[in-house]
Parts: structure tokens; sequence; C-alpha cells
């Protein structure tokens, strides 16, 4: 399986929604505005690495006017659709490139490089990753959204038997299997208003076709986002938030805010009388309780070197889950995700 058979899929299916009618998706412009102190990205630019139909890429750069993005996509019958809102919006700010990962040439100096459910489907993630993170400025902030592997472990066995039952190769067909077998995606999956809108059909049919007949999918735990950035040029990875079905909450492991609605903190997960083993645990071993006890269907990420950290919400800086190593590690001190990018130890391990 190569980039080629993703690329036909979007031809077929521009994603997330095939009209540039549709409305656009808020969840990133709104996410950036927890994640950035500076709440106008004045100047900075930005790269939004497999943008799509730009539903999400015009709702960032409407909010943030006097930043400057590049929408990056390898489907043209997508691209053609951004283009279109971006006209419809009037959108001054934006321009497109089409192109695959990791063969594209771009420039290295971007402020802010956002990648939202790509990573995911490729071939080789390690290797988008790279990607990605050489794209950064020295100063760069990367944010990043994948899926989970607990919330989606569900999807990923109806996903298989579809593929399994699919008669041929043809994407019709595989639509019908998805249908036959009564299967669908409920639009507030990865948290509410994240879909384009499921109310016309051929928007629909573009949600159930990334959800059930795309060639690769890879799903993951924040522990497995370590090892995926071991190696790189990133000097920190945090979490940023969680997404389960009807909901998005931010991570806050430091108890920076106050609003138990908009934060997960953690110990308000488990029983009083465990609070203080929860407490004991370092960075990634209480995400780990966090996951587990959520499922999440999405996690976000935001990783960074030089000043990129203290770009960032205060909150933020109590969530880093993995730096890297200063020294080459020897065999039995790695992460448990297997990562020389370890954990930062300031409590006990689980």
């Amino acid at each position: 399986m190569d980039s080629a058979d993703v690329k036909l899929l979007y031809e077929e299916f521009p994603y997330p929604s095939p009209t540039a009618e549709s409305a656009l998706i808020e969840d990133v412009a709104n996410g950036l505005g927890f994640l950035v102190e500076d709440g106008e990205l004045d100047g900075w630019k930005v790269l939004d690495v497999g943008c799509g139909t730009g539903h999400r890429l015009l709702g960032m750069a409407l909010r943030y006017p006097r930043a400057h993005f590049t929408g990056v996509d390898g489907s043209a019958a997508s691209l053609a659709v951004a283009r279109r809102l971006a006209e419809r919006h009037g959108a001054r700010n934006v321009r497109f490139v089409e192109g695959l990962l990791p063969q594209l040439d771009l420039p290295t100096d971007h402020d802010l490089v956002v990648c939202t459910g790509l990573v995911h489907h490729l071939p080789d993630p390690r290797a988008g990753m790279r990607w990605l993170s050489d794209r950064l400025g020295p100063d760069g902030l990367l944010y990043l959204w994948l899926y989970h592997a607990l919330g989606e472990h569900q999807r990923l066995l109806d996903r298989e038997l579809v593929r399994l039952l699919r008669p041929d190769d043809s994407r019709g067909s595989g639509l019908e299997t998805v249908r036959a077998l009564g299967l669908t995606l409920a639009e507030e999956r990865y948290g509410t208003g994240s879909a384009a809108g499921t109310e016309r059909d051929e928007v629909r049919a573009v949600a159930e076709a990334d959800a059930y007949l795309h060639p690769v999918v890879h799903a993951y735990r924040f522990r497995d986002v370590a090892a995926l950035c071991d190696g790189l040029p990133l000097d920190w990875a945090a979490a940023f938030g969680v997404n389960t079905d009807g909901g998005s909450r931010f991570i806050d492991l430091a108890n920076v805010e106050d609003d138990p609605y908009l934060c997960c903190q953690g110990p308000e997960l488990v029983p009083p009388a465990l609070r203080d083993r929860f407490a004991r645990l370092d960075a990634l071993g209480r995400l780990t309780a966090i996951e587990l006890a959520l499922r999440p269907t999405g996690l976000s990420v935001a990783a960074g070197r030089g000043r990129a950290l203290d770009l960032c919400a205060p909150r933020l800086h109590g969530n880093v889950f993995a730096a890297p190593s200063r020294t080459a590690p020897s065999p039995g001190s790695l992460s448990p995700a297997g990562s020389s990018f370890p954990v930062p130890q300031d409590s006990t391990t689980p």
C-alpha cells in the first residue's frame, strides 16, 4: 500500500466535504486560541499539512487574518474545493500546494505546522513526522491530531470487516458494503461540532468512505507519540487534548485551569481513595490513566523546539510528557514506548 492509494480515495471522496457550500469547521481555530498565547498569530507562517478541502484551514485563516497560511494536500479534487472555498469567503492570506509527503519540498521556516488527521493515514508515519518537524523554524510549533487506539478500536474492527466483505476494489462497492452492515459515523464522534455537517448525502458518503474504506489507518496512544517523536529535531512534546463521543477536553495535568468542563486534570476520573496514587504518577502515567478512563477517539499533541514552549499557554507546560535525550540512552533507560525520547521523571514511573 502506498500514498497513491490514499490519493485515489480522496480524488473520489474529497474530505471533509466535497462542496464549498458546507460550513467551515472551527475546531482547530478554536484550539489554537487555547494553545498559543499570542491571540493574533501576527505575521506567523502557518503550514496546514493534509488540509483536504480546506474547511478547517479556512476556519483558521479567517480567524487569524494577520497570519499567512499554506495548505498542502495530495488530492487535486480536494484542493479544487479548497480554492473555491477560499474564494467564496474572500480569504487573501491562503495559498495551496499539491503534493505528497515526504517527497514534497517546502520551506523549513514555519512558525506553526498544523497536521490534523494525516499522519495516521501515512504508509510510513515516522517519515511523515520527520518531514513535518523539518518544516519548522528555529522556534517552530507543531500541532498534531491523531486517532486514539482505545476509542477507535471498534471502528477499526468494523473497517476490517468491510475490507473483508467488499466484493472488489471499487470504492463504490465498498460504500455499499458499509451501508449493508449498517455502519455510520456519528457527527459528534470526535467532539461536538467537529464535523462539516452530515445532513447532505454526499457529505455523509465522504465521512463513511474516510472512516471505513481508507487503505491505511494507524491509531495511537500518548506513549506511541513519544516513540513517533524519537530522534526528531524537537525539544519537547506535550498533551493538548482528547476527543470523545460528543465532547472534547483540554488536558491540564498541572491544575492551572479551574473549569472542569473545559479541562481534564485526571484526579476527577479516579475514586478519591486512589487520587494520591494518581498524583504520584509521572506525566505519561497520568496521561495513560486518563486515556484508560476516557477511551478517547482522538488525541491532540503540541511539540516544538527553541522558544516554542514559551509561546504556549501556561497549562501546556505541565503537560510535557517527552523530551529529547541529551546523551544516547542505555537499553534499560528507554521509555515505556521503547523510545529514546524519554518521559521527564518528576515522580514514580507506573
